[in-house]
């Protein structure tokens, strides 16, 4: 929906315009980002938030992140999901991407196949912003903040059959 409004809007204010609105938006379903990234090749930054009102994890909030001017400037490069994991939706996605924790960061690569860097470790803007900057291109090498394992390499929400 927010495609069709951002594209109806480059029309009459120019294709650049349209392009600049569409990399601002954020996701909240894992589908819909999903298939933004897949159709325009981009990579995925995608956020697991925990359910409101949880006292163990506050959640992360892009809003947030993009009042910092140059992790902004790199969230353009990627499709944002903000993801809810109380909705029922969101529990589907939480299932698949069986998170250690929350809020969880996971960026996935331009070609929706790998996930090359999450973390449910609290990660500074000036370190968020270096690790986008890095994948930002299609890299595939994996990286973890976590003390856990490694992600796998298989992108869970590339799993067509689940219907997210």
């Amino acid at each position: 929906m927010f495609g069709s409004l951002f594209l109806a809007a480059g029309l009459f204010l120019g294709g650049d315009a349209a392009a600049d609105a569409a990399n601002l938006a954020n996701y909240s379903s894992y589908r819909e980002a999903w298939d933004a990234a897949k159709d325009e090749q981009r990579p995925m930054l995608v956020v697991l938030n925990p359910a409101e009102g949880d006292a163990k994890a506050q959640a992360l909030h892009v809003a947030e992140l993009r009042k910092d001017a140059a992790l902004s400037e790199v969230l353009n490069e990627y499709v944002v999901a903000e993801i809810d994991t109380s909705t029922e939706q969101g529990k589907k996605v939480l299932e698949v991407f069986k998170s250690p924790a929350l809020p969880r960061i996971v960026v996935i690569d331009n070609q929706q196949k790998n996930q090359v860097f999450a973390t449910s470790t609290k990660v500074s803007n000036d370190r968020l912003k270096t690790v986008l900057d890095t994948y930002k291109d299609g890299k595939t090498e994996m990286v973890s903040f976590d003390w856990m394992p490694k992600p796998k390499a298989d992108c869970p929400n590339c799993r067509l059959r689940l219907g997210l």
